[in-house]
């Protein structure tokens, strides 16, 4: 027998339309979209001619497709000039954390496990075959050591690398099946296709075989993208409909598509990678192991664009007459808590078509991601797990809340790729979602961070100093204060690493022998009335007191050549 607060949920649950609980905790409501809304927030129902007009060359990484038919291929020439555009703008950083950085080095960073609530997700975990995959990547263009011209080196390798040998080893190929078969718009395969059917690409022997034919270990990857794309668009241009908002969204989706599996292929480029279930890192603070998403929230400045229409489940016509939406993309630096309702934004079609306009790129020149590409509009939406008040005053976008859980069949599961885990696993199962969910604490998730790179040997060199106002003090070049009447202006310092404290001088070594050599006093006879106990009492006070305080006495097994000695350790006489 159900209760007002255990009344059964279906996936279609938009909260307190189907049960009576409704919690306060962020991200623990639905909502549902509006289409009222959307036509209101120019999501929808835009009716000005808004045709896509991007000039220039197709980047060489996107520019190796086989077995395409031309007049397809025609097609995906806005998408493929707009996925390069903003890769050059905006992609580079991302991508420069996997190719300036060798992250199945033994000594990357990124090897522990960063997670340290769960047994499986520790350094106790073992790894198979061996394995050298990274447990994380870490994000060294956001070093705060690194100098602008270090990071600059970074991406100008990055770019050499994706205009040379990645784009030599990546094939791009249309695929007539992959949309209506399995309801995918873009598929990474980890080998050359070679006519292989789709259940059959993948296989963890078929890439060990190709591995094996590697000379240098970068992989001949073939992406895949359904056909869908450029049929939809010839069938909108046959129908006199380039300039519509279907069209434009349709090629907007299409070069997210190619970005998004850009985005696997430069971590499945090496043949070090593969592991059985063929799992991926997590990236940075990302706590969702995906990376295509994850270089697209990039560029985004922590926003995923996603169809409204779930249109993997409507497998027969590729559609965005619903519009686009921005998904928030989860991260450490930000969030505690995996919400069960998911925050979506609307994306006006005008933001798109200024994408897809020569003249904004231009207007925007260096700062394409303050003025074109990122959303401004939602800044401050970024931290928020449920809908921003701001966001929804500012009048920009519609907004909803989309469940991020559904019914197995045996109870609630989160949603998730499949072998793409939560990087906290309490949130990455069964839940219950009418009780709210623990909040993670600071020490749950610990990021790797870059080492800085190694510093040269230290060089003593004399400290300089600078003359102060200051009657009896002296400043040297590091701001390091020197005592008034020191006996060693010019006293050599080590210029690269920090001193060890200092110990103190042992005073008692000058002395130890001549006390030991004393003479002990020779005591009188005291007088009369004083007994024998009471001599002997006085005796001792009087030698403890004129005892000299113990030395200090290092072990033999502790004898080492200090690595920096100082000064009080030092004898003048050397």
């Amino acid at each position: 027998m159900e209760t007002a607060t255990t009344k059964r949920l279906t996936p279609q649950s938009t909260g307190s339309s189907q049960h009576s609980y409704i919690s306060s905790q962020p991200g623990g409501t639905s909502k549902r979209w509006d289409k009222e809304e959307l036509r209101k927030y120019g999501a929808i129902g835009i009716t000005e001619p808004l045709e896509p007009n991007l000039q220039g060359k197709v980047h060489h990484v996107f520019a190796n497709w086989i077995s395409a038919d031309p007049k397809l291929h025609k097609e995906l020439q806005q998408p493929l000039l707009l996925a390069s555009r903003m890769l050059v703008a905006a992609g580079l950083p991302w991508i420069s954390d996997f190719l300036a950085h060798d992250v199945f080095a033994e000594d990357y960073t990124g090897q522990k496990p960063s997670c340290r609530c769960s047994f499986t997700h520790s350094a106790a975990s073992p790894r198979c075959d061996g394995e050298v995959v990274p447990q994380s990547i870490v994000r060294h263009h956001r070093a705060k050591w690194a100098s602008e011209e270090v990071k600059g080196e970074w991406i100008s390798a990055a770019e050499k690398q994706m205009t040379g040998k990645m784009a030599r080893s990546l094939t791009w190929q249309l695929d007539e099946d992959m949309f209506s078969e399995k309801g995918r718009v873009g598929y990474t395969c980890r080998h050359p296709r070679d006519g292989l059917p789709l259940d059959e690409i993948d296989e963890y022997e078929t890439i060990q075989e190709w591995d094996k034919k590697s000379k240098d270990g970068w992989r001949n990857q073939t992406i895949l993208v359904t056909a869908e794309f450029p049929k939809r668009l010839a069938e909108l241009r046959l129908q006199g409909k380039e300039d519509s908002e279907d069209y434009l969204l349709t090629s907007f989706m299409a070069a997210i598509t190619l970005l998004h599996e850009l985005g696997h292929a430069v971590y499945w480029k090496d043949s070090r990678a593969l592991t059985r279930d063929l799992h991926e890192p997590y990236y940075g603070a990302d706590l969702q192991m995906e990376l295509g998403d994850s270089f697209i929230a990039s560029i985004f400045g922590g926003w995923v664009p996603v169809p409204i229409k779930d249109f993997s489940r409507l497998r027969n016509k590729l559609d965005f007459s619903e519009g686009v939406a921005w998904r928030q993309m989860l991260t450490w630096d930000l969030h505690r808590l995996r919400p069960k309702h998911r925050v979506h934004y609307s994306i006006p079609v005008d933001y798109i078509g200024r994408l897809f306009t020569d003249k904004c790129w231009l207007e925007a020149q260096s700062d394409t991601l303050g003025s074109l590409i990122q959303p401004r509009t939602l800044e401050l939406a970024v931290k928020d797990l449920s809908i921003s008040e701001q966001v929804v005053a500012s009048g920009h976008h519609a907004t909803a809340a989309i469940s991020d859980f559904h019914c197995s069949g045996q109870g609630w599961i989160w949603n998730r790729l499949l072998g793409a885990r939560f990087r906290i696993p309490q949130y990455d199962g069964c839940l219950c979602p009418d009780l709210d969910l623990p909040i993670a604490t600071d020490d749950v998730i610990e990021e790797a961070r870059p080492l800085s790179p190694l510093q040269p040997s230290p060089i003593i060199t004399p400290a300089k100093t600078t003359e102060t106002s200051h009657i009896g003090t002296a400043t040297t070049t590091q701001d390091e204060m020197i005592e008034p009447g020191s006996p060693f202006p010019e006293s050599p310092r080590i210029e690269m690493f920090p001193k060890p404290p200092r110990r103190k001088p042992n005073v008692n070594i000058d002395f130890r022998m001549s006390i030991r050599n004393k003479k002990k006093p020779v005591h009188k006879p005291g007088p009369p009335e004083e007994g024998k106990y009471t001599k002997q009492i006085k005796e001792k006070s009087e030698a403890s007191k004129k005892k000299a305080t113990p030395s200090f006495i290092r072990l033999a097994k502790d004898e080492r050549t200090p690595l920096s000695p100082d000064r009080s350790e030092i004898s003048l006489d050397e």
